[in-house]
């Protein structure tokens, strides 16, 4: 098998060491409600929780 390197944490076997990369799309395709704080998709007409409409904002 190729270079790679098997190791063993607190989690079990992990394959190719390191830590998985940080999904920054996943984090950005969410925003903050107005109305209540809670995370709403950006390209939602409105909040779930509290029914507040929201709007896109470039940037």
């Amino acid at each position: 098998m190729g270079k790679h390197r098997i190791k063993e944490g607190r989690r079990g076997l992990r394959l190719f060491g390191g830590r998985p990369p940080r999904d920054d799309l996943f984090e950005r395709s969410f925003r903050s409600c107005r109305g209540c704080g809670a995370d709403v998709y950006v390209l939602a007409d409105d909040c779930r929780d509290c029914g507040s409409r929201t709007e896109l904002r470039a940037g």
